[in-house]
């Protein structure tokens, strides 16, 4: 549940643009900015194992479409939560919130590079919390600059501690690998 909670977390602070507005906040800047819901939209699920499945259940409230591409389909869970298994294609050019569980392996690496982010909604934000490796950071780095996405919500890095240029954005959320470090589950 701790990487789960986490995605959630990510994706909340990223669509109501909390860590940005208490850091202008923080610096005495009085600037409202307009957010998004949560509520409604499309969650595209690239890996639907146990992480990602935990996700759907804590996010029921949330009236959310499902999407999911994966290389096995669990039929009961599918019925279940109303989740539609398509083509990764499909799942990025649909999705609000494109959000990663996937293990890596060569055919994971640089999933999402340049030709994924171009699929991409402009006002979607994508989220990785499994590893690094699957996005190109570089490709990412040029969809933030060309505003081909909205932002991004990373706990991975490809060399960990992450020094790197995504710091600098103000609509990218960092975190320093914590989705499993919740003292519920450490103990």
């Amino acid at each position: 549940p701790a990487v789960a909670e986490l995605t959630l977390g990510l994706i909340m602070d990223l669509l109501r643009k909390i860590s940005v507005q208490n850091n202008q906040l923080k610096i005495g800047t009085w600037n409202k900015r307009m957010g998004s819901l949560l509520t409604g939209k499309t969650l595209g699920l690239i890996g639907l194992g146990t992480i990602a499945k935990k996700l759907v259940e804590i996010s029921q409230g949330f009236d959310l479409k499902y999407l999911a591409h994966d290389i096995q389909q669990d039929k009961g869970f599918k019925k279940k939560y109303n989740i539609k298994y398509c083509k990764l294609n499909e799942l990025l050019s649909s999705s609000d919130v494109v959000s990663i569980h996937l293990s890596l392996s060569k055919e994971t690496k640089n999933i999402i590079g340049c030709d994924a982010l171009k699929k991409m909604k402009q006002d979607a934000i994508l989220i990785n919390t499994s590893r690094g490796e699957v996005i190109d950071e570089k490709a990412l780095v040029e969809a933030l600059d060309l505003v081909q996405i909205s932002g991004a919500g990373l706990d991975v890095y490809r060399e960990e501690p992450y020094k790197g240029p995504l710091l600098h954005y103000e609509n990218v959320i960092t975190t320093p690998h914590i989705g499993a470090y919740a003292k519920e589950i450490r103990m």
